[in-house]
């Protein structure tokens, strides 16, 4: 099983160069009864079973086994972006407990592109929605004779737990690009796929990236190394410490 981003595939850090052709080492940690036994066991309601064998007994985890854990039903709200309202600052991806909201810039001819390869129309609109034109990402290089970009922001399902700390983080200054909407039938599958729409696309071109501002880190393909699936609660600032 792997977590892939654009160009990382995050279970690679679990293995080593020991026991043979698979490259885990099991006298570590198992990684597939990991995922076998462990996470399914907590999928099923049933961890209080779990026997204390070797690996539970130390508390040993496998990196990036927390991609897999799915929060999608367990708030009765999520964000919803509204584009129109974002200035890009990225307040609400830094803020984010857990790895439930990112951002990537596109260009808009691989954005036209990418686009133009989802056949739903509906579900091709929602896709756009989630991109804005801001000063910073559009028409600042667009001034310099530099090529715009647009400026995305993707709420994944499987991380996002309503705690409603990236809208309260938007409206305290003022932008109010995010609000809380009741999930319906259709509200997390549409979600689902915005995120796979965002993975898909290419890794936000190096000139977006300012390194010389802090919140544009969280733009480069190495902060989604941290996967997310802790369980952190609004407030804890330890996921965005780590990315």
């Amino acid at each position: 099983m792997g977590v892939l981003t654009n160009e990382v595939n995050v279970t690679e850090l679990t293995k080593t160069k020991t026991n043979g052709d698979n490259g885990y080492d099991s006298h570590i940690v198992d990684v597939q009864d990991f995922f076998e036994d462990v996470l399914l066991a907590y999928d099923q309601g049933k961890d209080d079973e779990l026997p204390a064998d070797i690996h539970l007994a130390r508390s040993i985890i496998p990196a990036g086994t927390g991609a897999d854990r799915d929060f999608s039903y367990i708030a009765p709200e999520i964000p919803e972006f509204i584009a129109s309202n974002c200035v890009g600052c990225m307040t609400c991806v830094v803020e984010c407990p857990d790895t439930a909201i990112l951002a990537k810039v596109a260009t808009p001819d691989v954005l036209d592109t990418e686009l133009g390869q989802i056949a739903n129309p509906k579900e091709r609109a929602f896709m756009a929605e989630q991109f804005a034109i801001t000063n910073k990402f559009h028409k600042a290089p667009q001034k310099k004779g530099k090529e715009p970009g647009l400026f995305g922001i993707f709420v994944d399902p499987t991380k996002c737990k309503g705690c409603a700390e990236c809208v309260e983080a938007c409206a305290d200054l003022g932008y109010n690009a995010l609000k809380m909407i009741e999930k319906e039938d259709t509200t997390v599958p549409i979600y689902q796929k915005s995120i796979d729409f965002f993975r898909h696309l290419p890794p936000t071109p190096k000139e977006y990236i300012n390194d010389r501002v802090v919140v544009d880190m969280m733009l480069a393909e190495q902060s989604m190394l941290f996967v997310g699936g802790a369980g952190s609660c609004a407030g804890c600032g330890e996921a965005t410490v780590l990315r």
